[in-house]
């Protein structure tokens, strides 16, 4: 049988986990999105989309940096 402190170690590795997942879908949905509404205000066929999925792509790995860093900082303590 597990101890309640293993437990609680699983328990937050799977919210890391997670908290990882959702942080890159929101980024590139967010990106998808705004590069879609661009390209329908501005006519540019697809030009606004793919920029603002890398920049999104790019934004969700630098919040997700952090994220383990910070998560790193608190298991360092």
């Amino acid at each position: 049988m597990k101890s309640s402190k293993e437990l609680f170690g699983v328990a937050k590795a799977l919210s890391m986990i997670s908290q990882i997942g959702i942080t890159m879908i929101v980024c590139i949905f967010v990106g998808v999105w705004g590069g879609n509404w661009l390209d329908e205000h501005l006519g540019t066929h697809g030009i606004c989309l793919i920029i603002c999925i890398l920049l999104s792509i790019a934004a969700g790995f630098v919040n997700v940096y952090k994220l383990l860093m910070k998560g790193n900082k608190k298991h360092d303590e």
